[in-house]
């Protein structure tokens, strides 16, 4: 699955267009604020603002009108607005180019499931890949019968009941899809100490 791993170049370089993103509309803000705006924490938000500024693509100076001391006017330079416009395009290209890849791989191991007579699947990680596999087997034979996903506060997923590990030996299943992007190894042992069988994880 390294298809999911980022390098931490392309890491930095979300973060710096997250960031250009919230100062592209609201210039006058707190960096508590843009780790709200970001989901940032605290210290991403600080070290990519000195990166933009080192590359010159934010300036910042107090806001001397706002009795708030904290708050900054941060302004995006010619520069930025140039460079937040290309960081923009090729994450497109990027997401778009990442979409497919993940689509197929998708498609591929759902035929594996149907050509071994799974039909009634648990996705494992309520996520964007789980969104794909929700739309990829609309109108198909095959069946999302349920989430699961410790993490997750809802009681639905994309209109998908969430279920608990008690809750499986209620639902009648075939097979259980990893959909969640993290900690691979751990879902493996987390799924087999539930009891479910290797040959039935996907």
């Amino acid at each position: 699955m390294d298809l999911f791993k980022q390098s931490s170049e392309t890491r930095e370089d979300l973060g710096m267009l997250a960031v250009m993103d919230v100062l592209a509309v609201e210039e006058q803000v707190t960096q508590r604020e843009l780790s709200r705006e970001t989901g940032l924490n605290l210290k991403k938000v600080n070290y990519c603002l000195h990166k933009l500024l080192e590359k010159g693509y934010v300036k910042f100076q107090r806001a001397v009108n706002n009795p708030d001391k904290r708050v900054y006017l941060y302004i995006l330079t010619p520069t930025g607005l140039k460079a937040k416009s290309q960081l923009t395009y090729g994450f497109l290209k990027f997401t778009l180019g990442f979409y497919n890849q993940v689509e197929d791989k998708l498609r591929f191991c759902l035929g594996k499931m149907a050509r071994s007579g799974v039909d009634k699947i648990v996705l494992y990680g309520a996520t964007d890949v789980a969104k794909v596999v929700l739309d990829l087997v609309e109108g198909d034979e095959m069946v999302i019968v349920g989430v699961l996903d410790e993490g997750y506060a809802g009681s639905e997923f994309n209109g998908v009941q969430m279920v608990g590990k008690s809750a499986l030996n209620e639902l009648e299943w075939d097979g259980v899809l990893i959909t969640a992007l993290e900690n691979l190894d751990e879902v493996g042992v987390k799924l087999r100490q539930m009891g479910i069988p290797e040959e039935k994880v996907w």
